[in-house]
C-alpha cells in the first residue's frame, strides 16, 4: 500500500518497465509525487516493475494471542506476467499467482490462514486479466489489475497483494494535473475476508447483506507547485456510502543531508441510498512528519490522527487504507468510535556501520477511543529488511499489540517473506 498522495499510481513514469514488458501507464513529465507514507505503507510497499515480470516468494508466518493455540504457516508463491504488443494503442495483459502450502504437517487447527485459501490451501489465481488501450495522454484499463487509490490499494504484506476487477480511465492534458475515474467492481487477495483465491464482489467483501453495485470513484492529482502535490479524492459506495478523501505533501530540504516532508489529511464519509451498513459519520484528520538525516543513515517519522464523527474513522477500506498513523496490525478504523492515534518510529541505515544494504527500523502507537474505555491499545513493531541484490529481498517484520482494555487480549505477530523477482 502506499499511503502517498496516490497520483503516484496513475501519473508515475514508467518507461522503464514499458521497454522491457509493455506494462500499461500513462507517462507525462510532471513533478515527482511526493510521498507521505506511514509505518503500514512503508512495510507494504508495492512495486509495480516486480508485478510485471515475475516473482518468487517464500514466507512464514508466526501468531501467538494469550488463551488461544498459536497459529503458523509457510509458503511458496510465485506469479508470472504476460502482456502483448500495443496495436492501435490497444494491449492485452495476464498474470497467472499461485501459492503453495508446503507442509502436510500443517493442519487446520493451528495454520495461520493470511497465506492460503479459505480452506488452508494452495491455489492458482488469474489475477490480472485487461485490456488496455492508450490514445495520446488517455489511458483506459479494464479488468482484473493490480490498484493503488487511497480506500482501495494491493497492502501487499502477505504471499498474494490484494487485485481488483477495475474499469478505469485516466487522462494528462491539464498541465500538472492526473484526472481519473473507474469502477471497481470485485476483488481478490488476502484482505478480502472471504477466500484470498477468488475474486468476490466488494459488497460481499464489505459485509453487505444484500447486493450492492460496486464503487465508483473519481480524482484529480495537481503536481504544479514546486515541493507540493495535492489530490482529492471521491467514493461513491453504492448504497452505502459516499466518501471524500484529501490529501497534501510538502517537502523540504533544509540542508544537503536533511530533508523534510510534511502530510496532511482529511477523509470523511456520509451513509447514502439503501445504507446497507447502517450510519456512516467519519470525519477523520491527519497529520505527519518525516525527516530524512542521510549522513548518519537515520530516518525519523511521527504521525497523528483524530476522528470525531459519530461512527468513527471509516472502516470501508478495500486495504491497508490512507491513514497516517497505521502500523503493521492496527489502524485507526479498528477503534470503530470518536478517538485518535498517534505513532513514532525511526529507521536506521546499517550501512553508515559498514553492513550493506541492511536497514532496521522500530515504531511506537497508541490507538484510543475518546471513551477509553471502549477501545485502548499500544502497538510496538520493528522491521528488519535485507536487500542481498538487485533481484533478492527479505524482510522480517515482527507486532506486539498489547490492550487496556478488559476483555481484550493481547497478541504477537511474527512474519518473514523473501522475494526473488526475475
Amino acid at each position: 500500500m502506499s499511503i502517498s498522495i496516490y497520483g503516484k499510481n496513475f501519473s508515475l513514469s514508467l518507461e522503464s518497465i514499458n521497454a522491457e514488458s509493455n506494462v500499461s501507464s500513462t507517462v507525462e513529465e510532471m513533478q515527482q509525487p511526493i510521498e507521505v507514507r506511514s509505518v503500514r505503507s512503508i512495510l507494504s510497499g508495492y512495486d509495480p516493475l516486480e508485478h510485471t515480470r515475475g516473482q518468487m516468494r517464500a514466507g512464514y508466518i508466526h501468531f501467538s494471542e494469550e488463551g488461544t493455540t498459536n497459529t503458523t504457516a509457510y509458503a511458496l508463491a510465485g506469479h508470472v506476467h504476460f502482456s502483448t504488443q500495443r496495436w492501435n494503442g490497444l494491449m492485452l495483459g495476464a498474470e497467472a499467482y499461485t501459492v503453495l502450502n508446503l507442509g502436510n504437517q500443517q493442519n487446520n487447527s493451528d495454520l495461520n490462514n493470511d497465506f492460503f485459501d479459505v480452506n488452508g490451501k494452495s491455489f492458482i489465481l488469474l489475477s490480472q486479466v485487461y485490456l488496455d488501450g492508450k490514445w495520446g495522454n488517455t489511458e483506459i484499463k479494464l479488468g482484473r489489475q493490480s490498484l493503488d487509490t487511497p480506500h482501495a490499494d494491493s497492502d501487499d504484506l502477505r504471499m498474494i497483494p490484494n487485485y481488483f476487477e477495475v474499469y478505469r480511465i485516466t487522462n494528462t492534458d491539464v498541465d500538472d494535473m492526473t484526472l481519473s475515474a473507474g469502477f471497481i467492481h470485485k476483488m481478490a487477495g488476502w484482505e478480502n475476508g472471504v477466500d484470498s483465491s477468488e475474486f468476490v464482489q466488494v459488497g460481499e467483501v464489505l459485509g453487505a447483506d444484500q447486493k450492492m453495485d460496486g464503487i465508483y470513484y473519481a480524482a484529480a492529482t495537481y503536481e504544479g507547485i514546486k515541493d507540493l502535490s495535492l489530490s482529492l479524492w471521491y467514493y461513491n459506495y453504492n448504497d452505502i456510502a459516499n466518501v471524500i478523501y484529501a490529501e497534501a505533501g510538502y517537502s523540504h530540504q533544509l540542508s544537503k543531508s536533511i530533508s523534510l516532508i510534511l502530510g496532511l489529511q482529511y477523509d470523511g464519509s456520509q451513509e447514502t441510498g439503501a445504507a446497507l451498513l447502517g450510519k456512516q459519520d467519519a470525519q477523520t484528520y491527519g497529520i505527519s512528519l518525516e525527516s530524512d538525516f542521510t549522513e548518519i543513515g537515520v530516518t525519523v517519522l511521527a504521525a497523528y490522527n483524530h476522528d470525531n464523527g459519530d461512527t468513527g474513522a471509516m472502516g470501508l477500506s478495500l486495504g491497508g487504507g490512507p491513514f497516517f498513523t497505521s502500523m503493521e496490525d492496527q489502524t485507526l478504523d479498528v477503534i470503530e468510535t470518536a478517538g485518535s492515534a498517534w505513532i513514532i518510529g525511526a529507521g536506521y541505515d546499517l550501512g553508515k556501520l559498514g553492513v550493506e544494504n541492511l536497514t532496521f527500523g522500530v515504531a511506537y502507537g497508541r490507538f484510543q477511543a475518546d471513551d477509553s474505555s471502549l477501545y485502548e491499545s499500544r502497538e510496538i513493531d520493528t522491521v528488519l529488511e535485507y536487500n542481498f541484490n538487485d533481484k533478492i529481498t527479505a524482510v522480517a517484520a515482527y507486532a506486539s499489540v498489547d490492550f487496556k482494555v478488559n476483555g481484550m487480549k493481547d497478541y504477537d505477530q511474527f512474519r518473514v517473506v523473501a522475494n526473488y523477482n526475475f
